[in-house]
């Protein structure tokens, strides 16, 4: 964690005082205290937090110096690189040591997570410093977002991971968005920017999932940026017929969509009938006049669906 836990190996190894510390969310720092009958703990803050401090009562004395040692290193370990991951976000300069003391793990390609929740930003915060307890992880609210920034295997499932540990526990909405990878730290600030402008979109538009990837959302970027006047030309003129649309013919028209405008498997997900699915798209050209079986007609519904989403 940050070299936190070697400090405080060292810290036992130099002092020859063997002890046990333990954050409120369960985590242990350190536990190499042997067993004796005599041990007394005592609180500790790290950070914000709370934490306990165990060790044995012959060394009750030391007790005020270890807590100053803990409390002051691990101020400087979070803080430092927090700050630094803050300053970089705001384009402040930074020294080279310091960014590589803070970001040591950026080499293996790292990722900004965006997380942003309706409900509580401190309780969400919690639950994934719970998730990721142990791992080399940085975890801040950073404006109306949450951002998490470390190195992930599987990009992918760590998001949808995050995302149903917070709606399960929270009972809220949550969406999560991702940019690039990150190898540098000057590739950061784009790649928190590409996260930023992926939640913004993906929110607007109403992407199904939550789970908003930067470089999947193209088109829907593309849509984003048309111009105020094509956007009300189209909206006018598919409004009326979108909205006359039941849930049912919603959902066919998104996951048609999202399968690629192919019936057999549109109709797989949907669980309905190949047949079923060919009548509610006859039903959908008839009503509007465009047949999304046609890939430039799919192309203009599409771009006008988005808008009617963005403005529903």
């Amino acid at each position: 964690m940050f070299n936190f836990k070697g400090f405080l190996k060292d810290l036992s190894d130099n002092t020859q005082i063997k002890f046990k510390l333990v954050g409120e969310d369960k985590t242990v720092y350190i536990d190499n205290l042997e067993n004796t009958d005599s041990i007394i703990e005592d609180n500790i803050f790290l950070g914000k937090n709370f934490a306990k401090i165990y060790l044995d009562e012959k060394y009750e004395v030391c007790i005020p110096l270890l807590k100053y040692s803990i409390e002051n290193k691990y101020i400087e370990l979070y803080s430092l690189r927090e700050q630094s991951l803050i300053d970089i976000l705001e384009g402040k300069e930074l020294s080279i040591n310091n960014v590589e003391k803070s970001f040591q793990f950026i080499s293996k390609g790292c990722t900004i997570f965006l997380v942003n929740v309706d409900g509580s930003k401190y309780e969400a915060l919690n639950i994934i410093k719970q998730l990721y307890n142990g791992q080399d992880i940085i975890s801040i609210i950073y404006g109306d977002n949450i951002i998490i920034f470390g190195y992930f295997d599987e990009i992918e499932e760590h998001a949808q991971s995050i995302k149903e540990s917070i709606v399960s526990d929270l009972y809220c909405k949550c969406y999560i968005s991702f940019g690039d990878s990150v190898h540098s730290p000057e590739e950061i600030k784009k790649a928190y920017d590409r996260a930023k402008e992926s939640m913004i979109i993906g929110k607007k538009f109403d992407i199904r999932g939550d789970v908003f990837n930067y470089k999947s959302m193209f088109f829907e970027k593309i849509v984003y940026n048309i111009s105020p006047d094509v956007k009300k030309e189209l909206f006018d003129i598919f409004k009326d017929k979108l909205s006359s649309f039941d849930n049912e013919m919603i959902n066919t028209i998104e996951e048609f969509v999202n399968c690629g405008l192919n019936i057999s498997d549109a109709s797989k997900k949907l669980y309905i009938h190949r047949n079923t699915l060919i009548y509610r798209l006859d039903k959908i050209s008839k009503d509007t006049g465009y047949d999304i079986r046609d890939f430039k007609q799919a192309t203009i519904f599409i771009i006008a669906f988005l808008i009617w989403k963005e403005n529903r």
